[in-house]
């Protein structure tokens, strides 16, 4: 099965053509596609879940989303596992749907639709909702929405397989509520819709082997870490695996930079330059002696003073990336701004230098990138953030904007792609940092790793995603501190 680079976001209709014109007539490729896709929503449900199920339950309608559902509890299970169905219509007849259940059901525990509510009184470990597929057009017959009513109060993990039921193409709800939602073939557009935010859940994409077409609006898969799973070149040496210079901190906020740097070093940049306060200098250098590092004086806020404009642009000398703004504090942009405006090669920014004003004077950077949360896209552009609002800030400013939140969008304008990796484990202070070295390191070495900038930035998202996501297989989600990120980058690149 040959994997795609990226997935196209498609609507449901526009994903069942293809589907339906791949497939035609083969009922063995059906199979086949079936079996991938209900392998793919067994695994992420086991990473999500942490072990192997003691119990599982399957709620099954008669279409292919049903099917899928028996085969991904099937393959979930393990030896000692309980698994219970519940048709929420009669058990099916004919096609792929039969054969499925044909090869679970003498494996599996079953339900009447009608004392569905009667399991809200146990404990499952695994939900799998294949009540309702892509095929979905509203309005939601009476007993369906009963049935999706009644799912509410089930207790345990809930898996929407490909979407949740009830949702689809002009499709709001009421729907299934998932805890995660793994999307199959591609990205579907009705999980993408604001009103969908509280049915989805996490959202994973299963690559199934479709002949898909990249679109303008994509989502990455674990093929984009592919150049850093390479060998280095034998012959390479240190300046030509990225040199980086990292601007940032105040005495109020030291930890920023110094986790941009921990970050930038541990993704592998052959040089790394790190300017920060004096009062900081000592401790910083002790802690990441790889580094080289350069003290600059305070104002009397604590912030980075102007004066260090005198020969500062002797740091710029050979620099492949700057990184500016993280922990430097609203007092200074104007410092920030003097800085970036005299910068002419790959340009990061970040936290407290994502200002209109440092935007208009990074005019001479090679590429810029921009890392806005929602609250920092507010400041940018007056938008609340979105992809269009991002794609629109992307064009009007010449530059890549990275749109974190729940699941990221990277935009330049004209491409955009989503990164269906991470989760709440990275909502911490300082994950941001991390993700700005990151990128910042990825960015510096693009030429050597043969990429375009956008790839870069899209590379590094990825990463920064799937540690967290190594990080959570390792040591779950709770009791972890944010720099242990750090240590899920080599795990993400072993991961598949």
């Amino acid at each position: 099965m040959k994997l795609n680079l990226r997935l196209p976001v498609l609507s449901c209709a526009e994903a069942a053509a293809v589907e339906n014109a791949f497939i035609g007539k083969n009922s063995e490729l059906g199979w086949t596609l079936m079996q991938r896709a209900a392998r793919a929503i067994a695994k992420e449900s086991i990473d999500f879940l942490g072990r192997k199920p003691s119990s599982v339950l399957a709620l099954v309608g008669s279409g292919k989303n049903g099917a899928d559902a028996l085969l991904a509890a099937q393959l979930a299970a393990g030896r000692s596992t309980r698994i219970t169905v519940v048709f929420s219509g009669q058990a099916p007849t004919a096609g792929l749907p039969l054969k499925a259940w044909l090869k679970v059901k003498k494996k599996v525990h079953i339900v009447a639709a009608d004392k569905l509510s009667q399991l809200n009184k146990q404990k499952f470990c695994l939900i799998f909702d294949g009540i309702l597929g892509q095929g979905f057009h509203p309005p939601l017959e009476a007993q369906l929405a009963r049935f999706i009513n009644n799912t509410k109060k089930l207790d345990g993990l809930r898996i929407a397989v490909d979407l949740p039921s009830g949702l689809g193409d002009g499709c709001t709800g009421p729907a299934f509520r998932a805890d995660l939602t793994v999307s199959i073939g591609c990205l579907k557009r009705p999980l993408l819709a604001p009103s969908a935010q509280k049915f989805v859940g996490r959202i994973r994409v299963a690559d199934i082997g479709l002949p898909l077409a990249e679109t303008a609006e994509a989502c990455s898969t674990h093929l984009a870490l592919a150049p850093l799973q390479k060998p280095r070149s034998a012959q390479t040496e240190k300046r030509r695996q990225g040199r980086v210079l990292i601007i940032g901190g105040s005495e109020a906020m030291p930890g920023a930079v110094i986790m941009n740097t921990a970050a930038t070093l541990q993704s592998g940049a052959g040089l790394t330059t790190t300017a920060l306060p004096e009062s900081i200098q000592a401790k910083a250098s002790v802690a990441y002696p790889e580094a080289m590092w350069h003290g600059l004086s305070t104002d009397k806020h604590g912030a980075v003073s102007s004066k260090n404009l005198r020969n500062f642009t002797a740091l710029f000398k050979n620099k492949d990336a700057l990184l500016i703004g993280s922990g430097m504090g609203a007092h200074s942009t104007h410092f920030i701004s003097a800085v970036v405006s005299k910068f002419t090669a790959d340009l990061v920014i970040d936290a407290d230098a994502l200002r209109p004003e440092v935007i208009r004077a990074a005019k001479r950077a090679t590429v810029r990138v921009l890392l806005p949360h929602a609250g920092e896209f507010k400041r940018l552009s007056g938008k609340k953030l979105s992809v269009a609002a991002g794609e629109t800030y992307a064009r009007k400013t010449k530059s890549i904007v990275v749109l974190k939140g729940a699941m990221t969008c990277i935009t330049d304008g004209m491409q955009s792609w989503h990164v269906p990796f991470g989760g709440p484990i990275l909502a911490r202070g300082g994950s941001g940092d991390l993700l700005a070295g990151i990128v910042t390191s990825v960015l510096a070495r693009r030429q050597t790793l043969g990429l375009s900038a956008l790839e870069a930035v899209e590379l590094a998202v990825v990463w920064h995603a799937q540690a967290a996501d190594s990080l959570k297989e390792k040591q779950g989600e709770e009791a972890v501190r944010t720099t242990q990120l750090l240590s899920g980058l080599s795990l993400a690149l072993r991961r598949r």
